[in-house]
């Protein structure tokens, strides 16, 4: 058993439906991300960080740890304007700082940067099909970042409800998408 990440065209992407950090100030945007954590992979919108405001540094999140998790909403910019689109963008070390948000209960956003474990789904399309039912989806942190879709909730961090329906299932440039519900920060 082990995690595996969606397989999507590009970065990670974010749509904020109805977040309340940027209106009353739940932000961490004074960090950098951890040089260790981040040489190999970069961060992107929609992974879920934790914040270590002692080491001043944004690391991928670690089981049993006592500092916060937070959204990783960082706005995106154009590297080049011969390739638009927000898929293009990503985070690495060294570079400016991320922007994440401290989640509340209630908070809606849509992202497809999301990893699922093999031993309960057998690949993405199980996934896909789950979320198309009935049955409660959860997503919660896992250790490449990226929102780890799941039918328990999780035990640890922040818990996320699958919304289905209302508009939800793709990002604007159609890729499949899950838009989530903080139902416990």
């Amino acid at each position: 058993m082990a995690q595996k990440r969606f397989k999507i065209d590009g970065y990670g992407q974010l749509e904020l439906n109805q977040v309340a950090f940027p209106r009353d100030g739940r932000i961490e945007a004074q960090c950098a991300l951890d040089p260790t954590d981040f040489e190999a992979i970069p961060a992107e919108v929609g992974m879920l960080l934790m914040v270590d405001n002692i080491a001043r540094k944004i690391k991928l999140p670690v089981a049993g740890s006592i500092f916060p998790i937070a959204l990783n909403y960082s706005t995106e910019f154009m590297y080049d304007e011969r390739t638009q689109g927000l898929k293009h963008f990503k985070l690495e070390k060294d570079g400016i700082y991320p922007r994440l948000g401290y989640l509340a209960i209630g908070d809606k956003f849509t992202t497809n940067c999301l990893a699922y474990d093999d031993g309960e789904f057998a690949d993405e399309e199980a996934v896909k099909e789950a979320y198309k039912g009935d049955a409660p989806l959860y997503g919660g942190v896992s250790e490449s970042g990226a929102i780890l879709v799941s039918a328990t909730a999780p035990t640890e961090g922040p818990v996320l409800l699958a919304i289905h329906g209302c508009g939800a299932g793709s990002m604007p440039d159609g890729q499949f998408a899950i838009q989530f519900q903080a139902i416990k920060a």
